[in-house]
């Protein structure tokens, strides 16, 4: 039933309903002039999904609510949307009560008041055919760290033999430590016969890979070492398969490209080959419009998640204030009285803004403008503040990209000193000034 003293807000949605999701049932809330009952429960059978969609449509119903639980409302969401609804997906801390009382009655109730009176905003969710990519590249990231999860377990099976090869190779999934992996798992021990399997390339001499290779060859160290280079390859062929089906979807989306230039930089990955991100790096840039691995320290892995996670129609964000503030990237306004508050504002976790983290991380050590920035906010902030700062430049710099359509322009380190001279002059200047004096030009 609708709540008692509710205060007279204007109404903004007319035809709305809001929906508490669950994992076995689901509660629908209208208009109690719409129903009698109001409020209906629903479960979350496939028939009674659509026994719910019938009955908002019989209402004239056409906005719904309903809070992000879990994965549950995923089966609602497309149901409701492939009718033609207007879904509002919103956040659980936009609904939550202010009393005490709780219940799936009240919720969906609660939702309802809220949306009718414009209350609630929906969150960011891209086209449906940029879902079904998002899926692929999420579950590839599971697999990869899978993979890595693996790998630490046939690390520690060679340690507990005392076979130090990771400390005279650089990767044991390599060339040469694949090599040396397999034949010892078909049954060779001599340190000699396994050291020479070295790839030239390896800067550790034969006689010092060959004594890393002296080991005790306990059975049950072999049995799991053995065991976990099969998880490897398997885990390794399914990713392959991902990669497949990534590029499968990303020929079923609209281009707005015809043809991308080559990339401007050497991209690497580490799962990858040369010919595969070339092909990767064409089709993202027919799909997204820009080339965003131009950006300096974003790959071709970055650049994947980022279509995968936005998709090419920023429209949704009126700006990149929006934008940031949505990736989480942003600084946080908490401020009451005209002062800052202490603490840090809510935690937002989102793939995106990762991904961007990660790349901010590694523009440490590069010979770009945004390389500059990174290092000069590292001399004045933590690691952890210098890395959001220039994460939040990437984001604008993408933003300004998928927008407006325009490639990006390396300003080089040049461009930076310069900034940064005219910057430290305009604050010697603020100085003298404050102290009655005039800087003059030497010379």
């Amino acid at each position: 039933m609708a709540r008692k003293n509710q205060k007279r807000f204007e109404i903004i949605h007319h035809d709305c309903a809001g929906i508490d999701v669950g994992s076995r049932e689901h509660w629908v809330a209208v208009n109690p002039d719409r129903a009698d009952p109001p409020v209906r429960k629903f479960l979350t059978f496939t028939d009674d999904l659509i026994a719910l969609a019938d009955w908002l449509a019989s209402l004239q119903i056409k906005v719904v609510a309903m809070e992000a639980t879990g994965v549950y409302w995923i089966p609602l969401f497309e149901v409701l949307d492939a009718r033609g609804f207007e879904v509002y997906l919103v956040n659980s801390r936009a609904t939550r009560q202010t009393s005490g009382r709780k219940s799936d009655v009240l919720d969906c109730q609660w939702i309802w008041q809220l949306m009718t009176h414009g209350l609630l905003s929906g969150a960011f969710r891209p086209a449906d055919e940029v879902c079904s990519m998002r899926s692929l590249v999420r579950q590839r990231a599971n697999k990869v760290a899978d993979q890595a999860k693996t790998i630490n377990r046939m690390q520690k099976a060679l340690s507990q033999m005392n076979i130090q090869l990771a400390n005279v190779i650089s990767d044991i999934t390599g060339v040469t430590g694949m090599k040396i992996l397999q034949a010892i798992n078909h049954g060779e021990r001599d340190p000699h016969a396994l050291a020479a399997l070295r790839d030239r390339r390896i800067k550790a001499d034969h006689a010092t890979i060959a004594r890393s290779l002296h080991g005790n060859w306990r059975v049950e160290h072999l049995h799991s070492l053995r065991q976990e280079l099969a998880c490897y390859d398997f885990l390794e062929t399914q990713i392959a398969d991902c990669d497949h089906a990534i590029a499968q979807a990303l020929g079923l989306l609209p281009m707005r490209q015809e043809e991308v230039p080559a990339a401007r930089k050497v991209l690497r990955s580490a799962h990858r080959s040369v010919t595969e991100q070339t092909v990767l790096h064409q089709a993202l840039g027919r799909v997204m419009g820009v080339d965003l691995t131009a950006i300096p320290t974003i790959g071709v892995d970055t650049a994947l998640v980022l279509a995968s996670e936005l998709g090419p129609d920023l429209s949704r964000f009126p700006t990149s204030q929006h934008f940031c503030s949505w990736l989480g990237v942003a600084p946080p306004t908490r401020i009451s009285g005209g002062k800052s508050l202490p603490g840090r504002g809510p935690k937002v976790i989102n793939r995106a803004a990762q991904a961007l983290k990660q790349s901010a991380s590694n523009a440490r050590n590069d010979k770009s403008f945004i390389g500059a920035s990174h290092r000069a906010r590292l001399s004045r902030m933590d690691t952890g503040c210098a890395v959001k700062a220039t994460a939040h430049q990437l984001a604008r710099l993408i933003y300004a990209m998928l927008t407006k359509g325009q490639p990006y322009v390396e300003q080089g380190l040049e461009a930076y000193e310069e900034k940064s001279r005219s910057r430290q002059l305009r604050a010697l200047e603020r100085k003298a000034h404050k102290l009655g004096w005039r800087l003059e030009k030497a010379g």
